[in-house]
């Protein structure tokens, strides 16, 4: 799927997010389902750059999707 920077997306429960080539020991797991912003492709294939609570994040693509029209976006948060 194609997305464009501003897109609300859905981030599973225990994905793993990365900082980056820039930091590429820090790590963490997703703890709950949140809501995310698009940002932009990453340097490295099939990954994506997310914004997730205020921070730039590096996600593997098949783990996004596209928050809908009708989620409850409060029980995402």
């Amino acid at each position: 799927m194609n997305y464009t920077m501003g897109d609300l997306l859905w981030i599973p429960q225990a994905t793993l997010l990365y900082k980056g080539s820039n930091n590429p020991a820090a790590i963490k797991f997703n703890e709950k389902p949140k809501v995310a912003i698009y940002k932009k492709e990453a340097e490295y294939e099939d990954y994506s750059i997310i914004m997730v609570d205020g921070e730039d994040w590096v996600v593997e693509r098949k783990h996004i999707r596209k928050l809908k029209e009708g989620n409850n976006v409060s029980k995402a948060s």
